[in-house]
């Protein structure tokens, strides 16, 4: 079974350059933005363009290490559009909320790649699929086995799959060949279904 386990994804990411450290960061918000879309279907609020659009500008650098981009503004501009979780009761809110954070903070790594911005936005990916699933399964919070049972759910181990899988996939890519981070981009960008089921 799948576990989400800090020291393993420090010890992946020992080593591995900028780009796919930030390259892992993106393709966790890329399965996060459909989830906003949802959200913003169901309630009206924010404006998931301005995250697909950071993404974009994210993976340009991803693909040339270069920008003339303000990312400190692009990150601002991300956490403007999540919304307060007190005012909405979509299913999906918390998920909107973690991915415009999270978008924020792969904004913030093009200048700052510590692993500690990677597990926050893996664990912001994860914590996604942990509330959805309390929520729409009505857990008990107070149920010793509560951490076993949503480990065990297909879409945490779906989740927690593919974060080893795509980890596994960058340590074994060269580290300089631009035409496969283009590549990448084809495959892990713009993708029609997100982390969670559509509402």
């Amino acid at each position: 079974m799948e576990q989400f386990n800090e020291t393993s994804l420090l010890l992946k990411l020992e080593g591995m350059p900028a780009w796919k450290r930030v390259a892992f960061m993106a393709y966790c918000c890329e399965r996060m933005l459909p989830n906003y879309a949802t959200f913003k279907v169901q309630s009206g609020y924010g404006n998931n363009a301005v995250l697909r659009a950071a993404l974009d500008v994210i993976w340009e650098w991803i693909e040339n290490e270069q920008n003339n981009e303000d990312m400190v503004a692009l990150a601002r501009a991300c956490e403007q559009q999540a919304p307060d979780t007190a005012e909405f009761s979509s299913s999906y809110t918390s998920a909107a909320l973690d991915a415009a954070t999270a978008i924020a903070t792969t904004a913030e790594a093009v200048s700052d790649t510590a692993a500690s911005k990677v597990i926050g936005v893996a664990s912001l990916a994860r914590d996604t699929i942990d509330l959805f699933i309390q929520e729409i399964d009505g857990l008990d919070p107070n149920d010793p086995r509560l951490d076993e049972k949503i480990r065990r759910s297909d879409l945490m181990q779906a989740e927690l799959r593919t974060q080893r899988q795509s980890l596994e996939r960058l340590q074994g890519l060269p580290n300089d060949d631009k035409k496969l981070r283009a590549h990448l981009r084809e495959q892990w960008a713009n993708l029609e279904t997100g982390s969670l089921p559509v509402g």
